[in-house]
């Protein structure tokens, strides 16, 4: 009696010495990791806008007709800030249909940054009259260098006349020579719209007095008012 006694006393001191041995568990999990606060977000490249390319803009076109045909006009601008050279002008005369019937070209040297010019051609009588005539720009060149044409137009204005109906410009040439200038005179209606022109070549001597020329025009209409631009050719 007294020996199993010992031995289940034993097995009790057996037992309570391997629950010590046995490691710690904890029931609860570790905390969960919060982002850090303040954490700056990745800054965005900035993106460079490209310049656009300059360009020449077709303001307007139009004709009246002349003694031998008719008279064609295209006014060019350049918003750029480039200088536009050797510019090609192309008027092309249309009939009621839509078809081309003739197509003339002409040049304009340079158009200073911000300024205009413009252009006169000659359409000979054909066997079909043109309902109506169209421009375009077909070829340029850009610099960045460059100046203002030493004689420039200063004012124009038109002479009513029955017979020969005119446009007087005053030219002024600030440099130290004669000049040679191909000014182009322009007729408008109240509705900005083209009703007739003309073209002269001339020299211009230096002075700051200026200088006025007279330029016969082809008029379809009795115009509200009349422009003049001018093209150093050297």
């Amino acid at each position: 009696m007294r020996a199993r006694a010992c031995l289940a006393g034993a097995v009790t001191v057996f037992g309570l010495l391997l629950s010590a041995c046995q490691p710690a568990t904890s029931s609860t999990s570790p905390p969960p990791t919060r982002p850090a606060v303040g954490t700056q977000r990745p800054t965005p490249t900035p993106v460079s806008t490209p310049t656009p390319a300059p360009a020449l803009a077709l303001d307007k076109v139009g004709a009246a007709a002349s003694p031998s045909g008719f008279m064609a006009f295209a006014v060019v601008s350049n918003p750029s800030a480039e200088f536009a050279l050797d510019v090609k002008v192309a008027i092309t005369a249309v009939d009621a249909s839509g078809q081309s019937l003739a197509r003339r070209d002409a040049t304009i040297p340079r158009i200073a940054a911000g300024t205009r010019q413009a252009v006169a051609v000659a359409f000979p009588v054909g066997r079909t009259l043109p309902a109506s005539f169209s421009g375009s720009v077909v070829n340029v060149r850009w610099s960045a260098d460059g100046a203002p044409d030493v004689a420039q137009v200063a004012g124009a204005s038109f002479v009513q006349d029955a017979r020969t109906p005119s446009v007087r410009v005053h030219l002024v040439n600030q440099g130290h020579g004669a000049d040679r200038v191909a000014v182009v005179a322009i007729c408008w209606d109240a509705a900005g719209n083209i009703r007739g022109g003309g073209s002269l070549t001339v020299m211009i001597g230096p002075g700051a007095q200026g200088h006025d020329v007279t330029i016969h025009v082809a008029l379809s209409t009795v115009p509200t008012s009349c422009d003049a631009y001018g093209a150093t050719l050297g």
